[in-house]
C-alpha cells in the first residue's frame, strides 16, 4: 500500500484549500442561488470530503463480512483515499469471495442511496446538496464499478476484484460477473434517458443548454452548440477553435456559449488548466483573453491579448487564437495581491 499511501497523502495536501474555502464559503455554497463558481467547490468537495467516507466505509464492509463468519481482522490500514483489511482464518473460497465482494458492495448501497435522495426526496433538496450527492454518487459507483476492477485485473494488485473473478468458485464468479454487467448496463442505460438527465438537471440546477457526461462532467448539449454555431459569429467562432484544436500538439477542447447577445468560444488545454477565451461585441470586434491559474487563490490570472476590429474572418481568428495560446502557455503564474 506504499504507492496507494504516498497517493492519499497528496489528495489530502490538495484538498487542504479546497475544504478550507467551502468551510469559509459554506453558507454562500448552500444557499438557493447556485452558482456556477458554487458548483465547482461542491464537486471538488464530493472527491476530497465523501470520497474517504467512502473508502473507510468499503473497508468497513470487508471487515463486517470477515467477523460475520466468524473470523478476526489482523490488520485495518485507512489512508483516507485508500485502505486494507487483512484477516487469517482458514474460510473457505466461497467465503474469501463473499469478504471480497462486501467492500464493492457497499460502494454500490452508497451509490444507490445518493441517487435516491437526489430524485425522491420530497421536497427536493437544494441543487447544491443535490449536486453533492450526485458526484459523490458518480465518484464511488465509478472507482467501485469500473476504475479498481480495471486496475486490479490488469495488474498485480490482487484485491477484491481479482479474488471475486478467480476465487476458485466459478459459479460464484459467473453471478458476479453477471451482476456486475448489469449495474453497469442499467446504469448507463438510465442515464441516458432523456426524462432521468431532464430531472437531474433541474435538481441539481443545471442550465437547459449544458448536460452532464456519463462520469460527471459538464459540457454544453449539442443542440445548444448547433444553435450558437449557426449565428454568423458562432460559425466563426467555431471555424476558427476547430483549426487551432486540430493544429496544437497537445489534446485540446473548446465550447461555444452564449449569454444574452454575445457569443464566446473558450478554448482550454494543460487539463483546461490554460485558457483562451474570444469574445465578440456589438459592433463585431473581437477580444481575445488569456488565462492560467493564479497560485494560492481560486480566482484565475486573466488577462487582455488582443482585440482585432470588425469584421473578423476565420483565418484572422485561427491566427491570432494560436499566437494566443502560444501567449499563454509562455505566461509566468502572478500571486494574488
Amino acid at each position: 500500500m506504499g504507492g496507494f499511501a504516498l497517493l492519499s497523502l497528496f489528495y489530502v495536501l490538495v484538498g487542504i484549500p479546497v475544504v478550507r474555502r467551502l468551510v469559509t464559503n459554506r453558507r454562500a455554497t448552500f444557499d438557493r442561488r447556485f452558482t456556477p463558481e458554487d458548483r465547482a467547490l461542491v464537486q471538488q468537495a464530493a472527491f476530497f470530503l465523501l470520497v474517504p467516507v467512502s473508502v473507510a466505509l468499503h473497508e468497513l464492509g470487508h471487515a463486517v463480512a470477515v467477523w460475520s463468519f466468524g473470523g478476526r481482522v489482523t490488520d485495518f490500514g485507512f489512508y483516507v483515499f485508500a485502505g486494507f483489511v487483512a484477516y487469517r482464518e482458514p474460510f473457505s473460497d466461497a467465503q474469501e469471495i463473499v469478504v471480497a465482494l462486501a467492500g464493492p458492495l457497499v460502494n454500490v448501497f452508497l451509490s444507490a442511496g445518493a441517487i435516491a435522495a437526489v430524485l425522491l426526496k420530497k421536497p427536493p433538496l437544494r441543487a447544491a446538496y443535490n449536486e453533492l450527492l450526485l458526484q459523490f454518487a458518480l465518484l464511488s459507483g465509478v472507482n467501485a464499478l469500473v476504475f479498481y476492477p480495471v486496475l486490479d485485473l490488469v495488474s498485480s494488485l490482487d484485491g477484491d476484484w481479482r479474488q471475486m473473478y478467480f476465487g476458485g468458485e466459478p459459479a460464484i464468479s459467473v453471478a458476479i460477473l453477471i451482476a456486475h454487467a448489469s449495474i453497469l448496463g442499467g446504469s448507463w442505460w438510465a442515464w441516458r434517458l432523456p426524462s432521468v438527465r431532464e430531472r437531474i438537471n433541474i435538481l441539481t440546477g443545471l442550465p437547459g443548454d449544458v448536460e452532464r457526461g456519463p462520469l460527471g462532467g459538464l459540457r454544453r448539449s449539442p443542440a445548444a452548440r448547433a444553435a450558437i454555431a449557426g449565428t454568423p459569429a458562432g460559425k466563426v467562432f467555431a471555424e476558427g477553435a476547430v483549426r487551432v484544436r486540430d493544429g496544437w500538439p497537445e489534446p485540446t477542447e473548446f465550447d461555444l456559449r452564449r449569454e444574452g447577445d454575445r457569443t464566446f468560444v473558450v478554448i482550454h488545454w494543460h487539463g483546461a488548466h490554460h485558457a483562451v477565451f474570444a469574445v465578440d461585441s456589438e459592433d463585431g470586434a473581437v477580444t481575445i483573453y488569456g488565462a492560467i491559474p493564479r497560485p494560492g487563490s481560486p480566482d484565475l490570472d486573466r488577462r487582455v491579448i488582443r482585440r482585432l476590429p470588425a469584421p473578423v474572418t476565420p483565418d484572422a481568428l485561427t491566427l491570432e487564437l494560436r499566437l494566443a495560446m502560444e501567449a499563454v502557455d509562455a505566461w509566468e503564474p502572478t500571486v494574488a495581491p
